[in-house]
């Protein structure tokens, strides 16, 4: 019965991870990175692959930092 409640959770997480890359995938591969992202699923891909990624030196002597925008 344990087994059986196992395999059924892991089963439920296997395709919901299937259905997140799916959608990922298409939604990544048709995304026009020009315009603002309209939809939770476009800015979620853009995160996802570093879309939101701002570079700055905030002087000569500092290394190149990396700021994530969560938005």
């Amino acid at each position: 019965m344990l087994f059986m409640i196992i395999a059924a959770v892991a089963l439920i997480a296997f395709v919901l991870s299937l259905v997140y890359l799916v959608e990922f995938a298409r939604v990544s591969r048709y995304d026009a990175l020009f315009s603002p992202a309209d939809r939770a699923a476009v800015r979620r891909a853009r995160w996802v692959t570093g879309m939101y990624v701002r570079t700055y030196a905030p002087s000569a002597h500092e290394p190149e930092q990396r700021e994530l925008l969560h938005r």
